[in-house]
């Protein structure tokens, strides 16, 4: 994969949600952490947070990262778009306001990843980005919960997208992580 790849990074449930209503997120949490010797083949966040030289998200994707007060992101510059005044990132973290079609702001994303890989986060910033063939692959990590109401992945997305599925890997005794490349 280049270095310069667009990619997301999410867990999910089963049906869909990535987040519960209300931007609530405990089902994330809900299996608890896994055992480094019950990893396999998963692509752990951190490994994955390595490939990773900047962020692009939201602003309510952002806004969670605040009420949540956690900052996993170390000094890479985090992308919000937004129009709205940008609240400073927990920790010192490295929060930049942005504006713009979905193009501009990958754009800028990748000017400020610099060789390395643009993670782009957020349902709605994802959505964008897969419409306009912005997205290089996903990495979906399923969850055995049925969330019912929430924040669905794919709602909204209007351009059908071809993929091509690596074998999906258990991650942990209760999940299962899907990896995905668009195909073009």
């Amino acid at each position: 994969m280049p270095s310069s790849a667009v990619r997301v990074y999410l867990g999910c449930s089963l049906d869909g949600c990535i987040a519960g209503p209300d931007h609530d997120l405990s089902f994330l949490e809900s299996v608890g952490p896994v055992p480094e010797d019950e990893r396999g083949d998963a692509l752990t966040f951190e490994l994955f947070l390595e490939s990773v030289g900047a962020l692009l998200m939201g602003r309510r994707t952002y806004q969670v990262l605040l009420d949540y007060g956690v900052w996993p992101y170390g000094d890479r510059p985090v992308l919000v778009a937004t129009h709205h005044p940008l609240p400073d990132a927990p920790g010192g973290g490295d929060a930049r306001r942005v504006e713009g079609d979905i193009a501009t702001l990958v754009a800028a994303a990748r000017a400020a990843a610099g060789d390395r890989a643009v993670y782009v986060d957020g349902g709605d910033i994802v959505r964008q980005a897969l419409d306009a063939d912005l997205v290089d692959d996903l990495c979906l990590t399923i969850l055995p919960v049925v969330v019912g109401r929430g924040i669905r992945l794919w709602d909204g997305l209007v351009q059908r997208r071809d993929l091509e599925f690596d074998a999906p890997v258990r991650y942990g005794p209760h999940m299962v992580q899907l990896r995905a490349r668009v195909r073009r």
